[in-house]
């Protein structure tokens, strides 16, 4: 088991009510993802003593950059940054990283009947169609919520519409028929707020490795239960600690699973929060060729047959990531595997090329994901707020708590913030 990767910080005491309590930290942040690490940095620069308990052997949670596996960083993890005016953009600029643009309707290609096509000739016979949906999702605010499809159905659209719906929902971790419009829209102001979606070209893990910089973190370490006591909170991992208030940052999937027991329950509201709110698996299938088969100039490829997109995180290398979430990441699972199901829907098109090697990054199988990111099904995109909610000293964070970009870093950076000046004004700092 490797050591923790930052030291453990000596306990201090705390005179409460004319006694000595001995406690670990001001505060306990749950989980070294985005969320966690935001919250604890903030606090660190209030001088709050915190310390972040980390269930894995690494921290950043589902950032996780690969270093290894080709001559450049693959993310294995979160890929995208949502515009220079996003957290996480303005976080980039920060530290100085460097930027690339990612995905651009122009540059993206689609398989269609055996060919491989330029997306904006092919879109153009559906494009009032699909500019019909963007203008409706756009105002669907104060209106009844219903999901994309649904809204898509009425336009009697074609089966290109269909496809360009089912891609839209795959980003966003769901299916179509679940993927709540109001939530659509919310999302699409705030990208449009942000900017272009861009790489961070030298990693995602300077981000991460910045965060921490400053923090104590107990890697390999999950935390079972959190009680709340007279003075705040115990903790219970692989020892027993206690704080004065402890922010849960871990993921939705972990939530549902019942990975931490609270004492007492949590309220009523925040458990339906944490059940209706969708998280579905996500799946990437990194392949490594031995040359650059598609187009250099090509940013994204729409596929089919269970793998809604593709792209090149460097389109000049022989590198093509496969991202599919929700049931249809489930079933890449059976044999022949997901890899093989992959090549099948790309053989076609290969010209000979060859795989080299590969990596498959199921987060629906991690125990400490339990799923890509979350959704809201129509009418649920309330919820978020609920699952916000404190509850007295125990504090929630993560993208799924974040109203504006759920699903993202940005989302992420954003409720750990937010929990952390929360946690302040709580413990009157």
């Amino acid at each position: 088991m490797p050591p923790a990767r930052h030291p453990r910080r000596r306990t201090y005491t705390l005179v409460a009510g004319g006694e000595e309590i001995v406690v670990d930290a001001d505060v306990i942040v749950v989980g070294a993802g985005a969320a966690g690490l935001a919250a604890a940095r903030r606090l660190g620069s209030a001088g709050v003593a915190v310390l972040v308990l980390e269930a894995r052997w690494r921290i950043g949670g589902r950032v996780h950059t690969d270093r290894e596996f080709t001559r450049f960083p693959v993310e294995r993890g979160a890929e995208l940054l949502q515009g220079a005016g996003s957290p996480l953009g303005q976080l980039a600029k920060e530290i100085g990283a460097r930027q690339t643009p990612a995905m651009t309707m122009r540059r993206g290609r689609v398989l269609d009947g055996g060919r491989l096509r330029g997306l904006l000739p092919w879109t153009l016979p559906s494009a009032p169609k699909l500019a019909s949906v963007m203008l409706a999702v756009r105002r669907s605010p104060g209106k009844p919520d219903e999901s994309l499809a649904d809204l898509v159905a009425r336009r009697r659209p074609g089966a290109r519409t269909l496809r360009m719906a089912e891609a839209i929902a795959n980003d966003a971790c769901t299916t179509a028929s679940e993927f709540s419009v109001h939530e659509m829209a919310a999302v699409m102001g705030g990208a449009e707020e942000s900017g272009g979606q861009q790489r961070l070209r030298d990693g995602f893990d300077q981000v991460i490795d910045h965060l921490a910089a400053d923090c104590a973190v107990e890697l390999n370490n999950p935390v079972k239960a959190i009680r709340r006591s007279a003075d705040g909170v115990i903790v219970e991992a692989d020892r027993t600690y206690t704080a004065r208030a402890v922010v849960v940052t871990i993921p939705l999937g972990v939530l549902k699973a019942g990975g931490i027991e609270f004492s007492p329950q949590l309220p009523a509201a925040k458990q339906e929060a944490i059940e209706q709110l969708r998280m579905y698996s996500a799946t990437k299938v990194i392949l490594h060729f031995d040359r650059v088969w598609w187009p250099e100039s090509m940013s994204y490829l729409l596929a089919d047959n269970g793998v809604p997109v593709l792209w090149p995180p460097r389109p000049t290398e022989p590198v093509l990531t496969a991202f599919v979430t929700g049931p249809r990441s489930d079933a890449l699972r059976p044999p022949p595997g997901p890899v093989a199901r992959v090549i099948e829907v790309l053989r076609p098109h290969l010209r000979g090329a060859e795989l080299v090697d590969s990596q498959v990054v199921d987060w629906g199988t991690d125990p400490w994901t339990r799923g890509g990111y979350s959704s809201a099904a129509p009418g649920g995109s309330h919820l978020r707020a609920v699952l916000a909610a404190p509850c007295g000293p125990i504090h929630f964070a993560g993208e799924a708590t974040d109203p504006i970009s759920p699903g993202t870093v940005s989302g992420a950076l954003r409720s750990g913030n937010r929990a952390a000046e929360a946690v302040l004004r709580s413990l009157n700092l």
